[in-house]
């Protein structure tokens, strides 16, 4: 729903609501006729159904949101995993190269 939904239902309610103000101060003002009662309630309706779908929209939104930092949790677990096994695959090649390096059947293979 668009911004101007919203402020067009906003003084839509605003003008009921002030006609409702007017007749409860001022006693010569006239009633709510058939015509304002109908449209205060299909005001109400409305407003009631629009608070419904933006209430939906955020729920949905949060749940994506929800869905993408649990997604990025675990992408970030994953990647630090695989960072840890790399560095452990480097580290126990650079251990096997250096034993090689300086094992005696190696030196005495390529003197």
């Amino acid at each position: 729903m668009q911004q101007g939904t919203f402020s067009e239902k906003d003084e839509q309610i605003r003008q009921i609501v002030a006609k409702l103000d007017a007749i409860e101060s001022d006693p010569e003002a006239s009633p709510l006729t058939a015509e304002d009662a109908t449209q205060i309630r299909r005001q109400l309706a409305e407003g009631q159904s629009l608070v419904r779908e933006t209430v939906d929209r955020l729920r949905q939104k949060q749940d994506e949101s929800d869905l993408i930092t649990r997604r990025k949790d675990e992408l970030e677990s994953r990647l630090s995993t695989l960072e840890t096994e790399y560095e452990e695959l480097l580290g126990t090649r650079h251990q096997f190269r250096s034993n090689t390096l300086t094992h005696p059947s190696f030196r005495e293979n390529h003197s």
